[in-house]
């Protein structure tokens, strides 16, 4: 496994992380096109990637960024790979580095994925990881529900 470590995306890598996010997260929130993707991107400011990398296959991608002043986080394994602590990881290096971590997280297991299986939720994973849940912090849209989540440091002096 490689983690590469990257402010600018290849195109390739563009392209790899849409095809692992339409693969992965809910069908309602696919990129269908480079474009709608490369505009996705383009929304978030002080972008900083991690990719993970087996055999020229990107499998997985964390990326923080800042939004209204605090840093946030989107972050999206391959089923292949789920299970076995790269997330856990990717979360570990991300925590290692930042006093604070925010995102989004779907609660409900009532979306399906592209290939029409489940989404299920990755709730409980950020509770182990140390992360508070925000329910009355709620991203609603016609689309899609999901709460805030947030991890903080407890080293005060970072």
């Amino acid at each position: 496994m490689i983690y590469k470590e990257t402010d600018v995306l290849s195109e390739s890598e563009k392209e790899a992380i849409r095809i692992l996010w339409n693969s992965e997260y809910p069908h309602v929130i696919q990129h269908k096109n480079k474009e709608h993707f490369e505009e996705y991107l383009s929304q978030l400011k002080n972008k900083k990637h991690t990719l993970i990398i087996k055999n020229n296959e990107v499998l997985g991608w964390y990326c923080d960024f800042i939004r209204k002043n605090e840093l946030w986080f989107a972050m999206i394994i391959d089923a292949k790979l789920q299970g076995f602590g790269e997330g856990r990881k990717l979360i570990q290096r991300a925590k290692s580095r930042n006093k604070e971590l925010n995102g989004w997280v779907v609660i409900e297991s009532n979306y399906l994925k592209q290939n029409k299986e489940e989404y299920k939720s990755p709730i409980k994973f950020y509770k182990k990881l140390g992360f508070t849940l925000f329910f009355n912090e709620k991203l609603e849209s016609n689309k899609m529900n999901a709460i805030r989540i947030q991890w903080k440091s407890e080293d005060k002096c970072h």
